[in-house]
């Protein structure tokens, strides 16, 4: 049977206190000596655990050129005076660092940084069990898929990988299976068949056979898939699929289409709004969870995140942290999402189809609602007891 559960919210909203760039000054004193901006700092920022962290702020003091980390955690700063020079990285949710690099003239000096987190208000939330979609589908294809006994499969993750455009695609290079046009003409369908057979195999579409003449694979959209199952002979086809008068005897092919998937809203100009935030933050409109006196929290007081199937298959636990705003009416401004770290992006992505259905409380100051920045990290940890499928 699948592991279902249900999480409990434990949002994380940092109370690292975090400081944002003042203007640049270019100011000197009439006759003094003016520093060529000649050096470069390039480098990573990465957490404790090696995570590269995106749109983490990174300057030379006192006032030099502010920029931020890309999605792989880099940077290049440049324009820094030669000579010893202080860089500072800082980012919401971690620990601000500065440490002394020495720029040579026209050089490049590499500095990587590992940031620690801030102190948290609430504990993250750990997803160690995998919830499997409600509609049960994919319940007996997934118990075939773990046991994989005398059957191929064809999985999401390794359609997303191979960059096929359909089914037939999808069949190629798979021994046994052979794909050819029918004498009748070059126009018509492809046909499919298995080792010696004459036969056509039948088809299962979410557990219900299709019809008993040639399927047209072409038709089947590989984005709606979740996983294919072959089994090319009769005698290795499971009870649940097989046919009436036998239909089953040249093979049979099951179609498993993927689960609902809720759409994440798109939000208009995201870079320019995120650009904006900086400056709500430095302004006040938009607070820290140190700065208010109830942070924002789940209505209903459940995060449901469902565990990467890929991942749950193949063993592999990590991390991810994302953060967003929730304004004033309790409603999650979606142009504010971002990935701040993730050990895998189908992390980040789980995370983010997890708040897809979620609503939420205002933050509050004073008897006021008020717009605050959550800052969420969720650990993904496979139970030690199930041993990884190969």
């Amino acid at each position: 049977m699948p592991v279902a559960v249900s999480l409990s919210v434990l949002a994380a909203a940092v109370a690292g206190h975090m400081l944002w760039p003042q203007p640049l000054e270019a100011t000197a004193a009439y006759g003094s000596a003016v520093r060529v901006l000649d050096g470069t700092v390039r480098g990573v920022v990465r957490d404790a655990q090696g995570t590269p962290v995106a749109s983490a702020e990174v300057q030379w003091l006192p006032s030099g050129t502010v920029v931020r980390s890309r999605d792989d955690g880099s940077f290049l700063l440049s324009g820094v005076p030669a000579g010893p020079v202080t860089v500072r990285v800082r980012r919401i949710g971690y620990q601000p660092q500065q440490r002394e690099v020495t720029v040579a003239d026209k050089g490049t000096v590499v500095a990587d940084w590992r940031l620690a987190r801030a102190p948290q208000q609430m504990a993250v939330l750990n997803v160690n069990a995998r919830k499997e979609p409600s509609d049960g589908r994919l319940a007996g294809y997934r118990e075939r898929l773990d046991a994989k006994r005398g059957g191929h499969f064809i999985t999401r993750e390794r359609i997303e990988q191979s960059g096929n455009r359909n089914l037939l695609d999808a069949f190629r290079g798979i021994p046994g299976v052979r794909i050819s046009t029918p004498a009748r003409g070059v126009n018509a369908g492809k046909v499919v068949r298995f080792r010696s057979s004459t036969c056509q195999p039948l088809v299962f579409i979410d557990g219900f056979a299709a019809t008993a003449a040639d399927f047209d694979f072409e038709s089947i959209d590989l984005n709606m898939v979740e996983g294919i199952e072959l089994y090319l002979s009769s005698n290795s086809v499971p009870p649940e699929l097989i046919g009436s008068r036998g239909l089953e005897q040249c093979g049979v092919v099951a179609v498993w289409s993927r689960p609902t998937q809720l759409r994440v809203p798109r939000a208009k100009g995201t870079d320019e709004r995120r650009a904006e935030l900086v400056k709500e933050l430095a302004a006040g409109t938009v607070l820290t969870a140190e700065q208010v006196d109830s942070t924002a929290a789940l209505a209903n007081g459940e995060l449901e995140v469902l565990y990467p199937e890929p991942l749950w298959r193949a063993g592999v636990s990590g991390q991810a942290t994302v953060e967003f705003v929730v304004d004033a009416r309790g409603r999650l401004d979606w142009a504010t999402l971002a990935v701040v770290s993730a050990t895998n992006d189908a992390f980040g992505r789980a995370i983010i189809e997890a708040l897809v259905p979620a609503k939420w409380d205002a933050a509050t100051k004073g008897r006021s609602p008020v717009a605050q920045l959550v800052v969420l990290t969720i650990e993904f940890a496979r139970p030690p007891s199930v041993s990884p499928v190969r």
